[in-house]
């Protein structure tokens, strides 16, 4: 059951590294539309090009990872697990380049959705500096974000700057649990290279409540020992990401790769003695076949 929800955790993690370029290929993939006569509208257009895209598409894949047990830890894991390829075009709640999401205001310029997020941690149990501490769990974060653009013509391409809040869920062996709130203001770059793959850049700093920080860096009493002190971490900043992806659509195959920074120099919680160090890099791939 574990390995499983690991591997969905996975698949949603994957769908903000780039299913927006599966929708936009699927539809350039397609035969061009009939003339249209002069006489047509604008909202003929709008429909012709709704009509060509699928509402679903299913398939499956495999997806791995490879990263710290958590940010600040010097031990690193691996992890490959077969992943679902689930792609919905509603008109509300869609997944695409910016994960699952569901669009309360939209326009070229502004975006008001509510959003989601993963963390997969594969085995922290196995980390031997929270020997008799709780185990982590994978994370589900969900919450608004605002999105402006910079300069593209829409949100597909140029410069644009996301703003979410997440409320935030370990999930683990036993009941999901809340361990409290993050916002991971971000620049984000988009645009397409090397004859159509999507390169999608994200920078930003993040900030986080003091339930999250808990979680993490927090050594309770009962738990000290003589190299590993109690101590009790504090809400604020949270750190620095910088993360690039690429991703492409081949007929009925999906890629994506992502590699991402994260500096943890000057947050609230640098003293914890669960904090190796302040510097940490991951990476994940998946790749998928798309049946239907």
């Amino acid at each position: 059951m574990k390995s499983l929800l690991k591997g969905c955790l996975i698949a949603i993690g994957c769908c903000s590294v780039g299913l927006s370029q599966a929708q936009t290929q699927v539809t350039e993939q397609k035969p061009p539309p009939e003339p249209i006569s002069k006489k047509s509208s604008p909202i003929d257009l709008t429909l012709t090009k709704e009509a060509s895209e699928k509402r679903w598409e299913v398939g499956v894949g495999v997806g791995g990872l490879y990263g710290p047990d958590y940010r600040g830890s010097k031990s690193y894991r691996d992890y490959i697990a077969p992943i679902p390829y689930v792609v919905y075009r509603g008109p509300v709640f869609r997944t695409d380049g910016d994960g699952l999401r569901g669009d309360v205001l939209r326009t070229d310029v502004f975006e008001l959705t509510a959003s989601m997020a993963v963390s997969v941690t594969p085995d922290s149990d196995k980390n031997l500096l929270r020997t008799g501490m709780q185990e982590l769990g994978s994370t589900l974060e969900f919450g608004p974000a605002a999105k402006i653009n910079l300069t593209g013509v829409d949100f597909s391409q140029g410069f644009s700057l996301n703003i979410p809040v997440r409320a935030v869920m370990a999930l683990g062996d036993g009941s999901p649990e809340y361990i409290g709130v993050v916002s991971a203001p971000s620049l984000v770059y988009k645009r397409s290279i090397l004859g159509g793959w999507k390169w999608t850049t994200r920078t930003g700093p993040v900030f986080a409540s003091g339930k999250y920080h808990d979680y993490y860096y927090t050594v309770k009493p009962q738990y000290a020992l003589p190299d590993r002190p109690s101590y009790e971490a504090g809400s604020g900043y949270n750190g620095f990401n910088a993360q690039m992806a690429l991703s492409r659509r081949f007929s009925d195959y999906w890629f994506a790769f992502y590699l991402r920074y994260s500096n943890l120099q000057g947050t609230d919680f640098v003293d914890s003695p669960l904090v190796e160090t302040e510097h940490n890099v991951m990476g994940g791939f998946a790749i998928s076949w798309v049946i239907f």
